[in-house]
């Protein structure tokens, strides 16, 4: 969790909330980890951190999209920023599917 705060803060933004959601709330059995932001200036946060080992394809971006319109429900308030922390290697298609959709995506390949 540490890195990834680190990734994201290195964009100057300090959190002065986060929380973890819990998947089983979402009904989920992926093996993603959800968190909940948010910063200095009320904005939303929404990240996802993903440790998939396999290459993220265009399907895995239907499958978040899902998840994203179930945390909003969840939560019930949208997000102004949405996160992606990938440790696989990223699809083209699904690199333009998720810029499309807004989504800011850091991807470490181990």
């Amino acid at each position: 969790m540490k890195e990834m705060l680190e990734r994201i803060c290195n964009r100057q933004v300090i959190f002065t909330s986060l929380y973890e959601i819990d998947l089983k709330l979402l009904h989920s059995r992926k093996r993603l980890t959800i968190f909940n932001g948010v910063d200095q200036k009320s904005f939303y946060h929404l990240i996802i951190e993903c440790g998939q080992k396999s290459r993220f394809l265009s399907k895995h971006v239907d499958e978040i999209m899902k998840l994203d319109a179930a945390v909003i429900l969840h939560v019930k308030h949208n997000y102004k920023y949405k996160h992606l922390l990938l440790k696989a290697p990223l699809c083209s298609k699904a690199a333009l599917l998720l810029k499309e959709k807004g989504w800011k995506v850091y991807n470490d390949i181990v």
